[in-house]
């Protein structure tokens, strides 16, 4: 199964639970995505290619596209995260199309300046 390298593909930015990342609609290669983002893979319906349904570490069937976060998702223990496309899954969105754009845009939040920001 062929995956690209995440710093050498555009993707397009959309919101997913409430919060900024890259879409691809191809698998992206874990390795290639930089420290302090994280990469998962989202699952569509079975009734066609519209709607993606379901986000986790790795879909084998119904397979999506994949998503790079700059927070990490929090998985039920089963792995899987059912998600509503209509409220869960937004395609009106920013301008990043690359990776480096979107570490930019969204720059990770050390743990001591979250912590002054409480």
């Amino acid at each position: 199964m062929a995956r690209y390298n995440a710093m050498e593909e555009t993707f397009t930015e959309i919101e997913v639970l409430g919060k900024p990342a890259l879409f691809h609609d191809m698998r992206i290669d874990r390795n290639t995505v930089p420290k302090g983002l994280y990469l998962y893979e989202v699952r569509h319906d079975d009734e066609g290619w519209g709607d993606p349904v379901q986000i986790a570490k790795d879909i084998m069937v119904n397979h999506f596209g994949s998503i790079i976060t700059r927070e990490q998702i929090r998985l039920p223990v089963n792995g899987y995260l059912d998600i509503n496309p209509e409220k869960d899954w937004n395609y009106a969105g920013g301008d990043c199309r690359t990776v480096k754009e979107f570490q930019e845009k969204y720059p990770l939040v050390k743990k001591k300046e979250k912590e002054q920001e409480r």
